[in-house]
């Protein structure tokens, strides 16, 4: 019968005389969430996209296949039997002595599976874009083509003559439209971030953290993954963000709480 897959893990690194903390340490994985891939507690995990970065990380740093491991995870979250992909290999370990293979490369069926999870939900978030600016262009030509006074029952009140003036000489400013993402051409994705205040951010790039802290003016903080990258902070407005080297103006607002995420397809949701 085929161990599950917390049970082939905590063998695997007993085997290779290593406890849970030498693994935080060498990763910088919660060690909550290393126990809870040892012990099947899924639910435990942050999200799907995270849960699969950590399980990446401890199987190549414990040796064993990646994508037999990312096989039997997606096999046990949908209540399927376990069917590892390839036989697994015993390392021997002489006493005294603690070795691991050397990780093998990114597997090219998981990068496509996280592509296509992007994919979806960034149609998503056009399809309700489209409906939001659908009612926002019909509001606004009912506004245009009746008057406030035919849409509220009222007679419409004209402003005084010297107001009129004014908003006849007062330009109406346009908005910009936010800049077209652009797709690396080798497939990963970039965060640059100029802090404009002082200001604490985290940054990681494929569940690794790749900076976290108080930055400090015109200090420059950048990340590059495979994957995703989530930048956290609580003061968007204190720093301003290139993605793939294009100026998309201010990470947030003044003072906002900011948690965003980037895979290289574009923006993406962390609501999992």
């Amino acid at each position: 019968m085929t161990d599950s897959l917390g049970i082939w893990l905590r063998r695997s690194r007993e085997a290779r005389r290593l406890d849970l903390d030498e693994v935080v340490q060498a990763l910088r994985i919660h060690r909550r969430y290393l126990q809870a891939l040892e012990l099947g507690d899924y639910e435990a995990l942050p999200g799907p996209i995270q849960a699969r970065g950590f399980l990446r990380n401890y199987a190549r740093f414990l040796g064993v296949p990646v994508e037999d491991a990312l096989a039997r995870y997606d096999a046990e979250i949908r209540g399927l039997p376990v069917q590892p992909r390839m036989p697994e290999i015993e390392v021997p370990v002489r006493r005294g002595e603690r070795t691991w293979a050397p990780p093998p490369p990114s597997a090219d069926e998981d990068r496509a599976a996280v592509r296509a999870n992007s994919s979806s939900r960034l149609m998503k978030i056009l399809v309700i874009a489209v409906l939001f600016f659908g009612l926002i262009a019909l509001a606004s030509y009912a506004w245009l083509e009746f008057g406030p006074g035919d849409l509220l029952g009222a007679e419409p009140t004209p402003p005084p003559a010297s107001q009129a003036a004014v908003n006849a000489a007062t330009p109406t400013a346009t908005a910009s439209p936010p800049p077209v993402f652009p797709i690396s051409e080798d497939g990963m994705v970039r965060v640059r971030l100029l802090p404009e205040s002082h200001a604490w951010i985290s940054v990681s790039a494929d569940a690794t953290v790749a900076f976290q802290g108080i930055a400090e003016p015109q200090q420059v903080v950048d990340a590059v993954a495979d994957e995703i990258l989530i930048v956290t902070t609580g003061n968007g407005g204190a720093f301003r963000l290139f993605v793939n080297g294009t100026d998309w103006g201010m990470l947030g607002e003044q003072g906002e709480i900011v948690r965003r995420a980037w895979t290289p397809q574009g923006e993406t949701s962390l609501e999992d």
